[in-house]
């Protein structure tokens, strides 16, 4: 009880106050500028944390040496080790490790640019609306079938999203299509990653810190390029060596932030995602994906209300709490589905494969089925706790945190 009440509450303290964070760096001080700049930023900061943590893991015994990009460690040594039918025959190509950091980065960076067309509350809305992205691409890329269940859930999802974004088009100071459309690319991205990882993890045996810290940093260069090429790494810097939001240092006006509460607010940001997302980890790790999914859907709709309480921006009418509501039932609904199946599956286990295993892949098998549905979503847990770079996809982009 001790151990859910600690993961719980950062969970619910760290997301919220990356979202609160997110809502006033990117609106606030921003003004809805510097997307990919942000995204930067954000990238950076991930591939500093994954590194500490990389290295704390080698210190430490966790996952001993690792192979660079070629995907080595522990992982892979203990699972040719034990079976032999999962020999590792060779190791992840950098190609690979490069087309979803591209993704990752194209995901990440049309978040944030859409937040200039958006406002934070159908940002994160739209961007809860993965499992539907990864089941189009499940069905299209993997062939995998579905039942009535999971198209009953995702059309109740699609209907409660349908209502907000109604309610946000008629009533909201800020909403474009475009910004939509940015999402959806960041979904469709997201999607691919989800499936395409799984793949590569059936395929290859990899260390999951060496995935993760591969994926953050090959995102990076990808991104700085990226930023480089808009502007926004030349406009970002110059914001950050000024005191002042954009919006007064362009109306040349009376600054209210200096340049250190700028950065140590982007640090914080960072640093928040990162460890909002590995504290949901732990959840998903010790307490199984139905209390996971609970708690996080909790934290969404805490967010999103909490988001039209403190900028006054962010219109809220009865068409908005109607949608809110028909996709936090979905949420639910799904969390539940997701509980069955994963019970189901384990009972259904071949003692062998129960008692035999290494635990990262009886571990592995679990989490296949909830990415199947979901892209199940973890990271490193509090205290030391392991999981796959499947479950960690989400500590990837915070996306857990939003």
């Amino acid at each position: 009880r001790t151990q859910f009440l600690i993961s719980a509450g950062g969970t619910f303290v760290f997301s919220l106050i990356y979202g609160y964070l997110q809502e006033l760096i990117s609106v606030t001080l921003c003004n809805r500028k510097l997307g990919l700049f942000l995204a930067l930023a954000q990238f950076t900061g991930y591939t500093i944390l994954s590194y500490f943590f990389r290295r704390l893991d080698m210190s430490g015994g966790g996952s001993g040496p690792s192979a660079g990009l070629r995907g080595g460690g522990p992982s892979a040594s203990t699972s040719s080790s034990s079976d032999p039918s999962t020999t590792l025959k060779k190791s992840i190509p950098i190609e690979l490790y490069i087309g979803l950091s591209v993704l990752r980065a194209i995901d990440l960076g049309m978040t944030n640019l859409a937040m200039q067309y958006v406002n934070y509350p159908a940002k994160t809305i739209m961007k809860s609306t993965r499992v539907v992205f990864t089941m189009l691409f499940g069905v299209i890329v993997s062939k995998k079938r579905y039942g009535m269940a999971d198209f009953g859930i995702v059309g109740l999802m699609v209907a409660g999203l349908g209502m907000f974004m109604h309610a946000d088009a008629h009533t909201s100071a800020v909403f474009q299509p475009i910004g939509i459309i940015m999402l959806i690319i960041s979904l469709l991205g997201d999607g691919a990653i989800s499936n395409l990882s799984e793949a590569l993890m059936n395929q290859y045996a990899v260390g999951q810190d060496e995935f993760i810290f591969n994926l953050y940093s090959i995102a990076t260069f990808f991104i700085c390029i990226a930023a480089a090429a808009k502007g926004d790494l030349r406009d970002g810097l110059a914001y950050l060596t000024r005191p002042g939001t954009m919006k007064e240092i362009e109306d040349d006006l009376v600054p209210t932030w200096s340049i250190l509460a700028k950065i140590l607010t982007m640090v914080l940001f960072s640093t928040t995602g990162f460890l909002g997302s590995s504290c949901s980890a732990a959840i998903t790790k010790s307490f199984g994906a139905l209390t996971m999914s609970i708690t996080s859907t909790a934290r969404k709709a805490t967010t999103i209300f909490l988001s039209f309480a403190l900028f006054p921006s962010n219109e809220c009418t009865l068409e908005h709490i109607g949608g809110i509501l028909l996709f936090i039932a979905s949420l639910v609904a799904k969390s539940v589905r997701e509980s069955k199946r994963r019970h189901h599956h384990h009972h259904h286990l071949p003692n062998q494969h129960r008692h035999h295993h290494s635990p990262d892949k009886n571990q592995h098998k679990v989490v296949m089925e909830i990415v199947n549905m979901s892209g199940g979503r973890g990271g490193r847990g509090v205290g030391g706790m392991r999981v796959t770079p499947l479950q960690l996809r989400h500590k990837v982009s915070g996306d857990d945190a939003v």
